[in-house]
């Protein structure tokens, strides 16, 4: 959703990131592909078209496997933390995010690196 994408993007200016935002998974793979070393961190929803986070993250290890990612959630029966850290995420958080939640996400998941 382009409105909790430019929210949580405002959020994380306020801590200082510089953000690049997308809301199309194949069209932020690319976007990864084409500039792998310019992305500190990637923040992925589970529920996407095209490609679930899980599956995007997947995808993003194969082209850098040292990129921290941290998947975010509202529900999931069939995908969790211990799930997510099994295939090499280093961030979980379920939603919704506020402002003290992402920001500490954010930093665990750039500190796990």
């Amino acid at each position: 959703d382009p409105s909790i994408v430019n929210m949580i993007c405002q959020m994380l200016e306020r801590f200082g990131y510089t953000v690049t935002s997308m809301t199309d998974s194949t069209t932020a793979l690319e976007r990864f592909r084409t500039a792998r070393d310019d992305f500190d961190l990637v923040i992925t929803d589970m529920s996407m078209p095209k490609m679930s986070g899980d599956q995007l993250a997947g995808e993003l290890m194969k082209i850098r496997n040292d990129v921290p990612i941290l998947l975010c959630t509202g529900h999931s029966d069939t995908f969790d933390e211990k799930k997510a850290k099994q295939i090499g995420i280093k961030g979980f958080a379920m939603k919704p995010l506020d402002m003290g939640k992402l920001a500490r996400a954010v930093r665990a998941a750039l500190d796990d690196r």
